[in-house]
């Protein structure tokens, strides 16, 4: 049975033959000032399934199709680094996908000064994985951004002060810059704070296991064939994919819900060509393979001034044979870059994720196929992490989404605003 995830106030999972709506912008989550008002309401509607779970499973598996590298965390840069990281590190408050600031971090929060500052109460017993406790100044330490500023006036107690006034809960504490990790000296992973936690040795090229204090197992498995369908048959409980023939093939299995996640990727061309932001190239989103439609909304990268970046320097000049970059591993990327060299005249060649941010950076050659998220909760900080400091310009290709493939009965699964999901606490 072939299934739509909605993110709307009811929690369902209907049939339906048109696409959703994307999640909505943040909204109010926030403790009343000066006390410890209600909550939003359960956040149901974000729920990926509602049959029933009569207990969560000791062990969970979720199949994944892309490399995960340990060293990013917690700044994923694919699904599957998004969501094993999102097992495994917390930041202050989260985002569901209605945009209501939920707690994991922070438990209380109350605002003051009309809303120019924001003081944030870690939760009882908050600890990371070594068993250290987690204070206030683990946040701060080394954390801070344009227009806001982080200090520690209490051990257990966060204060974030903006340069404007906030009439709602500030996203930019459900950022993943402000995860809260350590180094760990004999791991290739950092120490977190999540219930479930992951080294070295547990982590194989075949798998990554996660486990818990109390014994709880994830497995992260990687599909060993190249080919996720293998994930599938073998019973994965979960499984994140843009692909549309395994979405099409996992409708045709039983036991399992197919749940199309909100929007939450458009992809960019970026150039230094004059004139090159008002070029329109129709028809892409029936170019990739992923579920894809034409790129719509009021990006966030279209000004990002407030953020010190005008871009009013002279842009760089392009060098070598006509070329448009796009990051290797990424099908979707390879796709639209192979399409619109074909519609200009270039040649599409992939780079290695970190020599694709290189020649961004440069902005040497004729274009760039660009992932960007479609909702951050740090704009200055993702234009910093995905955008050139060069006067670009930008057209937007395609958004692009997800989808969620779950097995029945085994645990109940959530939605972030991001699209990540993670299993309901």
């Amino acid at each position: 049975m072939y299934r739509y995830f909605m993110p709307a106030q009811r929690a369902t999972l209907i049939i339906v033959t048109a696409f959703v709506a994307a999640c909505a912008h943040p909204r109010s989550g926030a403790i009343a000032a000066g006390g410890a008002g209600a909550q939003p309401a359960p956040e149901a509607s974000c729920l990926l399934s509602t049959g029933s779970v009569s207990a969560r499973a000791p062990t969970i598996t979720i199949g994944l199709s892309e490399a995960v590298e340990p060293r990013h965390a917690p700044f994923a840069r694919n699904d599957a680094e998004r969501i094993v990281f999102r097992h495994l590190y917390e930041t202050p408050v989260r985002i569901d996908c209605d945009g209501h600031v939920r707690p994991e971090l922070a438990e209380q929060w109350e605002k003051a000064d009309g809303g120019r500052r924001w003081t944030f109460r870690l939760r009882d017993g908050a600890q990371f994985w070594d068993g250290a406790p987690v204070t206030a100044q683990d946040i701060v330490f080394g954390h801070g951004g344009a227009g806001y500023t982080l200090s520690a006036p209490e051990k257990s107690v966060v204060t974030v002060t903006f340069t404007k006034e906030q009439d709602d809960v500030p996203p930019v504490l459900g950022d993943p810059g402000l995860a809260v990790t350590k180094p760990a000296p004999d791991s290739s992973w950092p120490i977190g704070t999540g219930s479930y936690w992951a080294t070295s040795a547990t982590t194989t090229p075949q798998e990554i296991r996660a486990h818990t204090p109390r014994g709880d197992t994830l497995v992260f498995k990687f599909a060993a064939s190249g080919d996720a369908r293998d994930l599938l048959d073998a019973g994965v409980d979960l499984l994140v994919t843009r692909d549309r023939a395994l979405r099409d093939y996992a409708a045709t299995l039983q036991n399992h819900e197919v749940a199309a996640l909100p929007w939450d990727r458009t992809y960019v061309y970026v150039t230094a060509e004059a004139g090159g932001g008002s070029t329109r190239f129709d028809g892409l989103e029936q170019a990739v393979r992923a579920e894809a439609r034409r790129a719509e909304g009021d990006f966030w990268w279209r000004d990002l001034r407030a953020c010190g970046i005008a871009r009013d320097s002279a842009p760089p000049a392009p060098t070598g044979q006509r070329r448009i970059l796009y990051p290797r591993g990424d099908p979707t990327a390879r796709e639209l870059a192979g399409r619109l060299a074909a519609l200009t005249h270039a040649v599409a060649t992939g780079r290695a994720p970190d020599d694709f941010s290189a020649a961004l950076a440069g902005g040497k050659d004729w274009g760039y196929v660009v992932a960007l998220p479609r909702v951050t909760a740090n704009v200055c900080r993702s234009a910093k992490d995905l955008l050139p400091t060069w006067p670009a310009t930008f057209t937007a290709l395609v958004d692009t989404r997800p989808t969620a493939i779950v097995r029945r009965g085994v645990a109940r699964w959530t939605v972030d605003q991001d699209g990540s999901v993670h299993l309901a606490p």
